[in-house]
C-alpha cells in the first residue's frame, strides 16, 4: 500500500488506475509491536440499471429538450437548462447535498444544519428557519423524531411537496426518545447524550432509505416542474446519472459479499448501523452496552468492561466512532482500540465538509468497513506488516525526466480523460510530486546508494517500524521508515520513507519515497513530493506503459 491518495479524487492517480500519489492531510498511528444485500439492495441495483438505461427519454412521447436541438445538446454533455428554478429547503445537509445533487442548477437548496459543529438533536430552529421552511415549494425532512423541530414548522402539504424519509420508510419517532444534557464524572462535562428508545433514526445511513427518498424527491421535482419543459429534463438527466451511480454502490457491496468479506464491529453508539448492516457486518456490541447509550442510563462499569473487553478481543475489527460524541465511555473504547491496533472508523452524523454528496460519503464508509481494496487506502490496520529493505532491493530510475521529456504526455492524458483536470494541469501537478535530482538509487542489504550526476552517496540503514496515515478522504495510507546509521556521506539522506502498494512483505514494483535530514515525524509531513522509481531495467516507453497499466 502506499500513502499515494486524493486531495479529490479527480487528482489521484489511483482512482483512475494510473500511478502516482497525493494525500489529505493526515495523523500518523505507530504501530504497537450467493451474492446478496440486506434490504434488497441488489435487487434494487437490478431495477435501476434497467429503469436508467431505458430512461424516460420521452415524457408522454415529448422529447426531454422540449423540441429545442440545442437543449437537447446541451443536456447531452451536462449542462443545466432550466426553465424555473425550485426554492428547497432540507432540514440537514444529508438529505440537502441530495436534494441539490437530483436538482442540479434547476433547484436552490437551503439545508438549515449544514455542519459537523451542529448538533441536530439539541437545535432550536430560529424564526428564519420556520420561515425558509414554510415559503419552500420543496421541503425535504428527515422524520422519525431525528428533526422534530422541522416537522412542527407551519407546512402546507396542499402548497407545498414535502418529502418525510421516516414516513417513506414507515420509521417513526420512539414515545421514549429523548435529548439531555448531563454532566457527569464519566460523560464529561457538557457531554450531551442523544436517546433515541428503540428507534434509529439515522436514515441516511439506510442505502433503501437513500434510494426512496431520490425517487420522492426526483417525483416532487417533476411534479413541481412545468410539463415537458428544461427544469424537468435536466431534473430527469440527473436522476438518471444518480441512479447509475447507487448501482455502483450497490455493486460495491455485491462484490464484498461475492468475496465472502464478513467484518465484525463494535460502535460507541449506533449512528451508522444501518449502512454496516446493509453491507453484511455483524454487530458486536455488548447489547447492555448499546441498550445504556440508547437509554437514558449511563453504561454502569460492569458494562463498559465487558465492551472494553470486546473492543480488545479477537471477534472485532473495527470501532465505529462518532467524533460529534466523543464522551468518556467512547474515547476508553477508543483508546482500547487503539492499544490492541484495530481498524477505527470515524462517522460523523452530518456529512462531512470533504464529502460533497451522500453517495460519496455512503460509499467511503463502505469503503473503509469492506477493507478490500489496498491499492486506494482500504485495509485493516491489524493487516499491516513489517517489512525490509529487501523488499525495495534493486536498481531504480527516476521517472522524473520521462515526464519533463514528454515520454509521460500520454500518461497525463489518460488522466485527464478520468479526472477532472487537463493533461497539462495534470503534468504541473506531477511536476511537483515527482521533482528530485536523485536520477538513481540501488538498494542492496541494508545499504542505499543516491546518484545525481556523477556523484553518488551510500549509507547504511536500520528500520524503524512503519506508519499508518489517516486521511481526511476516509482511506489511509503506509510508509515505512529506514534511517541512516554511522557516518552519513553528503548526498545520502538521513531519513528514508518508502510508501507502494504494498502493506505486507512483497517485493516492490515501483515505489514513492520521501527524504529528510531532521526527523522521521518532520519526513512524515511531507506530503506534496514523492519521487516515484520504477525498475532501472526498464525503457522509458515501458515506464510510461507500466504506469498506463498501474
Amino acid at each position: 500500500m502506499t500513502d499515494e491518495t486524493t486531495h479529490d479524487s479527480h487528482i489521484a492517480g489511483d482512482s483512475n488506475g494510473l500511478d502516482g500519489p497525493t494525500e489529505n492531510t493526515a495523523s500518523p498511528r505507530r504501530r504497537r509491536g450467493p451474492v446478496y444485500v440486506i434490504g434488497g439492495g441488489f435487487l434494487a441495483a437490478a431495477l435501476i440499471v434497467g429503469s436508467f438505461v431505458a430512461g424516460s427519454a420521452y415524457r408522454a412521447g415529448h422529447p426531454l429538450n422540449g423540441g429545442n436541438a440545442v437543449a437537447a445538446a446541451e443536456t447531452t454533455t451536462g449542462a443545466d437548462s432550466c426553465d424555473v428554478t425550485l426554492n428547497v429547503v432540507a432540514s440537514v445537509n444529508q438529505w440537502g447535498s441530495l436534494a441539490e445533487e437530483l436538482g442540479g442548477n434547476c433547484v436552490k437548496v437551503t439545508s438549515l444544519i449544514n455542519s459537523t459543529s451542529a448538533d441536530p438533536h439539541d437545535y432550536e430552529a430560529t424564526p428564519q428557519d420556520l420561515a425558509e421552511l414554510s415559503k419552500a415549494q420543496i421541503v425535504v425532512l428527515n422524520g422519525a423524531g431525528y428533526d422534530g423541530w422541522a416537522e412542527k414548522a407551519q407546512l402546507d402539504p396542499s402548497k407545498q411537496k414535502i418529502v418525510n424519509v421516516g414516513d417513506l420508510m414507515g420509521v417513526t419517532a420512539a414515545e421514549e426518545h429523548s435529548h439531555e444534557h448531563e454532566d457527569s464524572a464519566e460523560g464529561g462535562e457538557g457531554h450531551h447524550h442523544h436517546h433515541h428508545g428503540s428507534t434509529n433514526p439515522h436514515l441516511w445511513f439506510s442505502p433503501d432509505a437513500v434510494l426512496k427518498a431520490s425517487q420522492a424527491i426526483t417525483k416532487a421535482y417533476s411534479d413541481s416542474a412545468p410539463d415537458g419543459g428544461d427544469t424537468e429534463a435536466t431534473v430527469q438527466r440527473h436522476s438518471n446519472t444518480w441512479n447509475g451511480d447507487y448501482a455502483q454502490f450497490v455493486a460495491l457491496v455485491n462484490k464484498g459479499r461475492t468475496a465472502g468479506v464478513e467484518r465484525h464491529y463494535a460502535a460507541t453508539e449506533s449512528v451508522a448501523n444501518y449502512l454496516l448492516d446493509y453491507i453484511g457486518a455483524v454487530d458486536k456490541t455488548p447489547a447492555t452496552y448499546t441498550n445504556a447509550m440508547n437509554s437514558e442510563a449511563e453504561p454502569s462499569a460492569s458494562d463498559l468492561k465487558n465492551a472494553i473487553g470486546v473492543v480488545e478481543g479477537k471477534d472485532v475489527d473495527i470501532l465505529v466512532v462518532n467524533p460529534q460524541e466523543m464522551g468518556e465511555f467512547a474515547k476508553k473504547l477508543e483508546s482500547a482500540a487503539k492499544s490492541h491496533n484495530k481498524t477505527i472508523i470515524s462517522v460523523t452524523e452530518q456529512l462531512p465538509e470533504n464529502k460533497k454528496t451522500l453517495l460519496e460519503w455512503l460509499t467511503s464508509i463502505t469503503n473503509q468497513a469492506l477493507a478490500t481494496d489496498t491499492t486506494n487506502g482500504y485495509f485493516l490496520t491489524q493487516d499491516v506488516k513489517d517489512r525490509t529493505l529487501a523488499d525495495y532491493e534493486g536498481e531504480w530510475q527516476s521517472v522524473y525526466p520521462y515526464l519533463k521529456d514528454g515520454t509521460l504526455d500520454s500518461v497525463m492524458e489518460a488522466k485527464a480523460k478520468k479526472g477532472g483536470m487537463t493533461a497539462e494541469e495534470y503534468k504541473k501537478y506531477y511536476d511537483t510530486g515527482y521533482r528530485t535530482d536523485v536520477e538513481k538509487i540501488v538498494i542492496k542489504g541494508d545499504r542505499m546508494s543516491f546518484t545525481r550526476g556523477d556523484k553518488t552517496a551510500t549509507a547504511t540503514y536500520k528500520y524503524d517500524g512503519f506508519r499508518i496515515l489517516d486521511y481526511e478522504k476516509g482511506n489511509r495510507g503506509v510508509r515505512y521508515l529506514f534511517t541512516a546509521t554511522g557516518d552519513v556521506p553528503e548526498g545520502a539522506p538521513k531519513i528514508v520513507q518508502f510508501s507502494d502498494h504494498g502493506i505486507a512483505p512483497g517485493e516492490s514494483a515501483h515505489f514513492h519515497i520521501f527524504m529528510g535530514d531532521d526527523s522521521q515525524e518532520e519526513t512524515l509531513k511531507e506530503m506534496d513530493n514523492w519521487p516515484t522509481y520504477y525498475p532501472a531495467s526498464l525503457t522509458k516507453d515501458e515506464v510510461a506503459t507500466e504506469m498506463l497499466a498501474h
